[in-house]
């Protein structure tokens, strides 16, 4: 089968797995994302509080389901390819993978549509900016420093081989072999990561649920772990 590439009218479908976030960043990141996606797919990993139903009331939400039993440091993988099952039945042209704490910066969408409508390149990698115990400063020291780039954004191609880590933790939020089966490029448009803007007995919880779920460091190194709790990270202020 031969793969098709559009150069015009693409269609952007955004995807989302969510486990209660109805009270931090999930609201801030619909209404933007509802601002320049076409659809929205989501998939609610078992929460206990109102995140569902507040999926629910986005009219861009076109599938949304619900896990009954959570997989996030459990089964990742499954729950990335269940998520991905789910976003390509609503036949989307380009896919965009973002968390429920995870935001572009505000000229993405004016730009997003000339990334998409073209033939040349299949994915778009994006520099991580990490805020920490804020959401005016982001971390510069370390593994933190926001000079790693992740790929977020990719043409689906029916027909196409997708393959995805099979792990429980930290096994990316698109197919593993976009970079070396598919032309692409990195980006300077920046993402935003909020995961840890929270306070900092919210990021002990989450070092303390990484190291439970992963003590052997199988997934990630140790030392990136227990970064998570230094006292004196470097900071920069962000600027749009």
């Amino acid at each position: 089968m031969a793969l098709v590439r559009k150069a015009h009218g693409n269609k952007l479908t955004a995807m989302m797995q969510v486990r209660n976030e109805a009270n931090r960043y999930l609201q801030s990141v619909l209404n933007d994302l509802s601002e320049y996606v076409d659809e929205l797919v989501v998939l609610d990993d078992a929460s206990t509080d109102d995140t569902y139903d507040l999926v629910s009331t986005y009219p861009k939400v076109v599938s949304l389901q619900r896990a009954e039993d959570s997989l996030y440091g459990v089964h990742e993988g499954a729950l990335k390819q269940r998520l991905f099952a789910a976003t390509v039945a609503t036949e989307p042209d380009w896919i965009l993978a973002l968390d429920a704490d995870e935001m572009f910066e505000r000229r993405f969408k004016q730009e997003v549509r000339s990334l998409i409508n073209q033939t040349q390149w299949d994915w778009y990698a994006f520099r991580f900016y990490h805020f920490w115990h804020s959401q005016t400063h982001y971390r510069i020291d370390k593994l933190w420093a926001p000079t790693q780039y992740g790929p977020r954004l990719f043409r689906y191609m029916r027909g196409a081989v997708y393959r995805w880590n099979d792990q429980a933790l930290h096994g990316g939020s698109l197919p593993n072999n976009l970079v070396s089966d598919f032309p692409g490029r990195t980006s300077d448009l920046r993402i935003k990561h909020y995961g840890y803007a929270g306070s900092s007995e919210e990021t002990l919880a989450k070092y303390q649920f990484y190291i439970t779920r992963d003590p052997d460091s199988e997934f990630c190194p140790r030392h990136h772990y227990d970064s998570m709790l230094d006292q004196n990270p470097q900071l920069e202020c962000w600027q749009e």
